[in-house]
This record gives C-alpha cells, structure tokens and sequence, in this order.
C-alpha cells in the first residue's frame, strides 16, 4: 500500500518546525549530571556481575558502530534500573543510525519516559518521514502520538495500523483505547464488542470494555460481567468500587467493597481500598453483615472492620483494580 502523504501532513503537523533537524545529534545534552554519573558508576558494578553485559560491553568495544548490541544494552540497564544510561545508549545508537525507524521509536519512547517531551517529539517526527513504516511501526508511533501530539493525531495513526493488518486485536483494542480516552464511549464499546465476539480471551479488551462500562457509559452490571470473566467475582466488585472510587462516590464504592469481602475475606487489595473509604468518609465504615449468617464468617468481617479504622488518609496509598489498558504492537 502506497504511504498515505495526506495522513502523514496531519499527524505531524506540530512537528513541522522541527523536520529540518536531521539527526538525533541536536538533542541537548541531558547526560551530565551527578545522577547519570551515579547510574554510570552502579551500571560499571552491575556489568561485573552480569555475564551478559560483560559480552554485549565487550563486543561494543570491539565494534561501537553495532547498533544491535548497543540497543541490546541499552534493554538490559533499562530492565535494571538505569534509565538514563539506556537512553545514552539508545541515542549514540540512533546517530549512528537515524534512519532506523524501530530505533527511533525506542529512543522516542525514552525520552518521553524520562520527560522530555520536546526531543520525544522530534525523534518521532524525523523517524516517520525518514521510513516506510510497517502495521507495528504505525501502532507505535500511533501509541507515542497520543501522549507527545494529541489522541486525534494519534487516532488517525491507529486507524493506519489497523487498515494495513485488520486483523489485528492489539491494534483494534489501542485503538478503542484512544477512543475511550477521547470520551467517545460507544465507538469503543462497538470496537471492544467486536473485538470480543472474534477473540473472547483478549484479557485487555474486555477490562478496557469492562471500565468503559463502569465509567463513561454508566452501565455497573455490564462492568461487573466482564471482570467477573476475567478473575472472578470478588475482584470483579473490587474493580468496580475503584470505579466508583475515582468518581467520588463513596457509598457505591463501600457498597461494592464490602460485597468484595464478603466473597474473599483475605484480599489485600479491597482492604486497601477499604481504608481509603475510611478515610473519605470520617474515619470508619459500617460493613453489613447480614448476608453473612455464619459465625466463623462473621469473626472475619469483624476482623476486616478493625482494619478500616484510620484516622488520616495514608496519601501514599493508591485505589487498586485494572484501568484501562493499551496492548503492545
């Protein structure tokens, strides 16, 4: 299929003060700082332990030109836990090889992770017009134009994947995810539904389906079906007391938590959530029991009602259940 010119004019319409700069080499220097020379230093130790990273370091030095290597480097230390010095390595990599899309996407994908937005935006912009992409490119570079453009860009980039491999489930459900993001609930909910007859074990389409339903389409029972689908009953309300929880509504939230424990008495998640119901509504929550008739099960309510008395919100703490979800090119 012949590249779509017109598509590529509105995707990267923001970018087009940038196209002049044609390599990565103008990005400005973010490596030099008493935090990289740490990472530096931690990574130098890591590598003497790590028989991998010695031959991949190795081979480097025998040949610094190896892009494949350096971007098999950069993996490990991001893997490990030194982002910084991943994108250095991501970015020598793509001076000696601008015109590597896959690699450009990589080092876009840094750079927005560590921050950098501006130089993200760039590398995206360069990398698109330098390269034919493929259907795993375009969801890519679809995925990264959502948050470095704007999700109207980024959907027309979607769209492309999703034409060139139709196929596709990834690529339909990061689309739909797009919609949901651009409150367009019933184009996705017919995205997700499709998606669904043709692929029923598709794990993330029906939680994004399932928090669609929960949120934007107001519709708790559909929710609950499919999370139950997915891990059961108890999670399923536990999923939804987080939807209700990120809406401010609280009694539905405690209402659906305490169906959760009922269900499960040990789930560290609806206890956390719990104590955050705690928290926003004065400092304790009244469980009812009554579905509850036996004694052994009443002992263990009980139990959970102690542990949802705090007396401030513990602002560390995060709701927990599956928000919606991207799937991987």
């Amino acid at each position: 299929m012949n590249r779509n010119v017109a598509l590529l004019g509105l995707t990267l319409f923001t970018f087009s003060c940038v196209r002049q700069q044609n390599s990565a080499s103008r990005l400005s220097p973010v490596f030099d700082s008493p935090v990289f020379d740490s990472q530096v230093k931690n990574a130098v130790r890591l590598g003497d332990g790590d028989l991998e990273i010695q031959a991949l370091r190795k081979r480097l030095m025998d040949n610094p030109l190896d892009t494949a290597v350096r971007r098999r480097l950069a993996a490990k230390y991001d893997s490990a836990g030194y982002p910084d010095l991943a994108l250095e390595h991501l970015r020598i990599a793509f001076e000696h090889d601008p015109k590597n899309l896959s690699l450009g996407l990589d080092l876009a994908a840094a750079l927005r992770d560590q921050g950098l937005q501006t130089q993200a935006a760039q590398i995206l912009s360069s990398s698109l017009t330098s390269a034919t992409p493929n259907p795993s490119d375009w969801s890519s570079a679809a995925i990264l134009t959502d948050t470095l453009v704007s999700l109207t860009a980024g959907e027309v980039l979607h769209r492309k994947a999703l034409s060139l491999a139709p196929g596709n489930f990834n690529f339909a459900n990061n689309l739909a995810y797009n919609l949901i993001c651009q409150k367009r609930a019933t184009e996705a909910e017919q995205l997700l539904k499709n998606l669904l007859r043709s692929k029923p074990t598709h794990e993330t389409a029906r939680n994004n389906l399932a928090s669609l339903y929960a949120t934007q389409l107001n519709q708790p029972e559909e929710a609950l079906l499919h999370w139950k689908a997915i891990s059961g009953p108890a999670a399923a309300h536990n999923n939804l007391a987080v939807a209700y929880m990120d809406q401010g509504k609280w009694p539905e939230a405690k209402r659906e938590l305490e169906q959760a424990l009922t269900l499960r008495f040990q789930f560290p998640e609806a206890l956390q959530n719990l104590q955050l119901v705690a928290a926003r509504t004065g400092g304790t929550v009244e469980l009812n029991l009554d579905r509850d008739k036996k004694q052994s099960g009443l002992s263990k309510l009980a139990k959970v009602f102690r542990q949802a008395f705090i007396t401030d919100e513990d602002e560390t703490m995060k709701s927990k259940y599956w928000k919606h979800t991207r799937s991987r090119p």
